[in-house]
């Protein structure tokens, strides 16, 4: 199954944090089961750190393949 996760869109190879509080480039990142929850996540939170004022972008990771959250 596909897992998605957000990313930087300036710096790709850094992806938002489990937590959602920051952009990281190793460790636990945020994983979804679609790219239609990933994008529903960045559209809700837009306005808040750390996505606010970066383009996000939502990418496939198959480092996270099995670990995604509804």
């Amino acid at each position: 199954m596909p897992v998605f996760t957000i990313a930087m869109g300036a710096a790709p190879h850094l992806k938002l944090s489990e937590s959602g509080t920051e952009f990281l480039a190793s460790g636990p990142h945020m994983a979804f089961d679609s790219h239609d929850g990933a994008l529903a996540y960045v559209l809700a939170h837009t306005e808040d750190a750390p996505l606010k004022g970066l383009r996000a972008t939502v990418i496939e990771d198959l480092a996270l393949e099995g670990d995604a959250q509804p």
